[in-house]
């Protein structure tokens, strides 16, 4: 059988760096083909021209057995490829139909045939099994499960007949996960190819019916996925072993002085309610939770971004109210677990980091020697902090996420799921960056719906469930198997 699509020897420079070194890559119909390798391996530099943002570079495509060149994304979604990014890009406040047919809607004359429209959203998720989605409620009243259906459902209305999906279950929650996983081997059975990009291995063996290993732009293997497993693809992509924490043994941490931050009876509506925390410095607390369990909402509403009705911040001892700018004259700082919230990715690295620090680096020359700094500190590569920020891979994104609240070491760091779609070797740089912080006196608050981030770097952990803190560990061996059986929402109490 001829591959849908077929890369020979594709290569890509930009400016001294070479991204791509002769990539040799293919899919076929009814496959799924998954990719992987580390932040900066060349996964994003590939996907990008097989989707045609890149039409600028050497060696040659082929799809359905002729030669390809394509000029644009709109030239790539016409021949049927589709890209779904990490960051979805539905409207919640529109109607699940209005998503799947964003500007394509059916129309009758020059009005949109919303019968029709709806009727044609109905099927489409009926056979994709989820008849149970009205689809003339607003997407953004279900959760980031329905919204990545959205996302296929549209590529589907489109025509698509390659399907790319890059991380498209970073921020699901386990049960969304295996739906996505079942949906994506239905769409395979009906003849789709799927390109599938995901740094959680276990789902790329699950699903995946071949698996691309990609290191430093160079393609290291092409493997069957029931003949590999977790270790041997890690053991690929960073050319070592690699430690992977499913537990933990956890050992309490010298305080000295008061809490660094404190929280008291602290509850904001639909979020969570009656939280008590303390963290000293030089610890790195763990706040682990499923999505929608409150703790990516604790940390914002901690930071200032949004108010809680109850309870009590307190920041070395003193009351903390206002903003986020209070927040860090107080010795705040905060990453979002988007890094979309948190960045201009058009904008080059240096304006980023000194975006909280104007009222103190007064121009460009003082923002550059900031950046520098701090940016060789976090390890960004490359290490130029003139470069636009979506230049970079996700994982030195966050780089200079981290990097821009180093100019000022905190005395309180809120990390919201700081290692999320990172390859292992990425969230090792991450996590020693934390680490670092910490030994250095700053209290680390790490937030995350990935347990073995928690179990990597914690100190001590908490979980959360439906707004709440139901469990505690501060000694001891703690498993993944304890804390997603607490994220649950089982109340316990364990030291």
């Amino acid at each position: 059988m001829e591959p849908l699509l077929r890369l020979t020897q594709v290569k890509k420079r930009f400016g001294g760096i070479e991204a791509l070194k002769g990539i040799d890559f293919d899919v076929y119909p009814g496959e799924v083909h998954a990719l992987v390798g580390e932040n900066g391996a060349g996964k994003s530099t590939m996907m990008k021209i097989l989707a045609g943002v890149i039409p600028d570079y050497a060696g040659e495509m082929a799809y359905k057995g002729r030669p390809l060149r394509l000029k644009n994304p709109k030239e790539a979604l016409d021949l049927g490829i589709a890209m779904i990014h990490q960051e979805l890009s539905v409207m919640p406040e529109l109607s699940v139909a209005e998503n799947i047919f964003l500007g394509r809607q059916p129309t009758r004359g020059r009005v949109v045939d919303w019968r029709r429209m709806n009727a044609e959203a109905r099927r489409i998720l009926e056979a994709l099994g989820y008849p149970q989605v009205e689809v003339e409620r607003p997407l953004g009243d279900y959760p980031l499960g329905v919204h990545q259906l959205a996302e296929i459902a549209r590529a589907l209305t489109s025509g698509a007949e390659l399907i790319i999906m890059d991380e498209p279950t970073s921020a699901l929650s386990p049960m969304e996960t295996e739906r996505l996983l079942a949906l994506v081997r239905r769409l395979a059975e009906q003849g789709k190819a799927i390109v599938y990009i995901s740094h959680f291995l276990e789902e790329v063996t699950a699903v995946a019916d071949r698996v691309t290993v990609l290191r430093d732009g160079e393609k290291v293997a092409t493997l069957r996925a029931e003949e590999t497993d977790k270790s041997e693809l890690v053991r690929l992509m960073l050319g070592r072993e690699a430690q992977f924490f499913e537990r933990a043994e956890l050992a309490p941490r010298a305080r000295a002085g008061e809490p660094a931050l404190e929280l008291f009876g602290l509850s904001r509506p639909r979020a969570f309610e009656g939280v008590d925390l303390a963290i000293y410095p030089g610890e790195i607390v763990g706040l682990y939770g499923l999505i929608g369990s409150g703790h990516f909402e604790l940390a914002e509403t901690v930071f200032g971004l949004a108010r809680p009705n109850a309870g009590q911040i307190r920041v070395a001892g003193k009351p903390l109210r206002g903003g986020p700018r209070r927040a860090i004259r107080e010795g705040l700082a905060y990453v979002p677990p988007s890094r979309r919230t948190g960045l201009f990715l058009e904008k080059p690295v240096y304006q980023n980091v000194s975006l909280p620090w104007l009222d103190r680096l007064f121009g460009p020359l003082r923002e550059l020697a900031a950046a520098r700094e701090v940016t060789h500190q976090v390890g960004l590569r490359p290490p130029d902090p003139t470069r636009d920020v979506g230049a970079f891979s996700g994982g030195n994104q966050q780089k200079v996420a981290i990097a821009r609240w180093l100019v000022e070491p905190p005395k309180v760091f809120l990390a919201s799921e700081p290692t999320r779609g990172m390859d292992v070797g990425a969230k090792d740089e991450v996590l020693s960056i934390l680490r670092r912080m910490a030994d250095a006196g700053t209290a680390v608050l790490l937030v995350s719906s990935e347990p073995e981030t928690i179990l990597a770097a914690a100190d001590r952990i908490l979980v959360m469930a439906k707004g709440r803190i139901v469990a505690e560990y501060t000694s001891g061996e703690v498993t993944k198997e304890m804390l997603v059986h607490d994220a649950a929402g089982k109340l316990k109490k364990t030291a």
